[in-house]
């Protein structure tokens, strides 16, 4: 049975700083693998309570885009910690090939745009 605990998330993270990844990204994979242990409690890590996660993390309203990072923070520790069969998949993104509606600029807003960028030069 597989658990996340202290020991390994401490070499966890020392390998990340091994590889010079930014500060930044260490302290956002260990809260991200570390949010994943605290929601399992007690059960064990697995592929399926890994997708649990996933899907529980779009239930509390989190963006496609922010729920995938943290899936790239778990599955980054499940290479390292050699779990290959725990990986998830990530959720597919759909690219939006307009803009909505409400972020258009409307006829008047453009002239005003283009005449502000006339008199400051900038045209």
């Amino acid at each position: 049975m597989r658990h996340i605990d202290l020991d390994q998330m401490g070499a966890f993270v020392c390998q990340l700083r091994e590889e010079e990844r930014s500060a930044g990204t260490v302290e956002k994979y260990q809260r991200d693998v570390g949010a994943f242990a605290a929601w399992l409690a007690e059960r064990p890590v697995s592929r399926e309570e890994a997708s649990a996660w996933r899907e529980h993390l779009v239930t509390l309203g989190y963006a496609p885009a922010t729920v995938n990072s943290m899936l790239a923070a778990l599955n980054r520790f499940f290479v390292w910690a050699n779990w290959p069969q725990c990986h998830v998949k990530a959720l597919r993104l759909q690219r939006r090939l307009f803009r909505e509606r409400s972020r258009e600029l409307d006829r008047r807003e453009y002239d005003s745009l283009v005449d502000t960028a006339r008199r400051s030069g900038r045209e």
